[in-house]
């Protein structure tokens, strides 16, 4: 999803949490369709190394796995494929509902409820790994943050995994780019979401939080979760695709792309410059 302003710089709203959690699910609903993202030439790079990174830290299948915040289902199907037991969680009903149409055309489904991040049905150490690739960066509050972290945790059992994806605190200046945006006419709001993390819905995406990498690592930790480590997802070449690039140069881009990207990974100094970041962390 580009992250582009077509808006005068607004500051976001100081909303409550119902209002947020509104205006979050009428976006998801009515104005974008989540489940065609990381078909297109510039989310493949995303989804290929998401699901390359989870590969690597996962436990081996047959565990159980709580994907939180998982969408249409996008990976929840490829990780029931794998053989995993797959719960997906997601505050739009919606996207629980078009997840439950893909569970059943697949040869192994996974279950799909309505339910929110911060206050999870599930039991204590009732999973083996539970996944947060969206919650973190629509949670704008640390508290609600905070709140999405500590029930990832509790529905972990001891020594499992929790992974938690974020938005990098610089993607949308690098995400203009790849837009040929003008930045004299942005710059001044640019910078306030590198100050802040805060990105306001009225610049064309819903409110969101984005991360720095140290910052992100920091809110696992205090969590309570052990052997932290941060990875960037899309490494420096994303840049360099957009939704209209031609099929033949995106195949030819992204194999250069996804090597680029497991190059940096790791970087401290480089993870910022991934669109997204995804962190790992192990339960006490």
């Amino acid at each position: 999803m580009s992250l582009d302003e077509r808006k005068a710089p607004s500051p976001v709203a100081a909303v409550s949490e119902l209002e947020s959690d509104r205006a979050l699910i009428e976006f998801y609903t009515d104005r974008f369709d989540e489940s065609t993202r990381l078909a297109r030439p510039d989310g493949r790079l995303e989804f290929m190394r998401t699901q390359e990174l989870l590969r690597s830290v996962l436990p081996p299948a047959p565990a159980r796995v709580l994907d939180v915040g998982g969408a249409t289902g996008v990976h929840a199907a490829w990780l029931a494929q794998d053989g995993y037991e797959v719960e997906l969680i997601d505050i739009v009903p919606a996207h629980v509902e078009r997840a439950r149409e893909l569970a059943r055309t697949l040869p192994r489904g996974f279950a799909a409820t309505l339910g929110d991040a911060r206050s999870l049905a599930q039991e204590d150490a009732s999973c083996d790994a539970c996944l947060l690739l969206g919650p973190l960066y629509h949670l704008v509050r640390p508290e609600d943050r905070a709140r999405a972290l500590s029930e990832a945790v509790r529905v972990t059992r001891s020594q499992g995994v929790v992974v938690a994806a974020a938005i990098s605190r610089f993607a949308w200046p690098l995400d203009s780019l790849r837009h040929r945006d003008e930045f004299p006419e942005r710059m001044a709001a640019m910078r306030a979401v590198i100050e802040t993390g805060l990105h306001d819905r009225e610049r064309g995406f819903t409110t969101a939080y984005m991360h720095r990498p140290s910052e992100l690592s920091a809110e696992l930790e205090a969590a309570g979760l052990l052997d932290v480590s941060v990875l960037g997802v899309e490494g420096p070449a994303w840049v360099l695709l957009y939704p209209e690039i031609p099929e033949p140069q995106a195949a030819n881009l992204l194999r250069s792309a996804v090597h680029a990207a497991r190059l940096c990974e790791g970087d401290p100094d480089m993870v910022a410059v991934s669109c997204h970041m995804l962190a790992r962390g192990r339960t006490a």
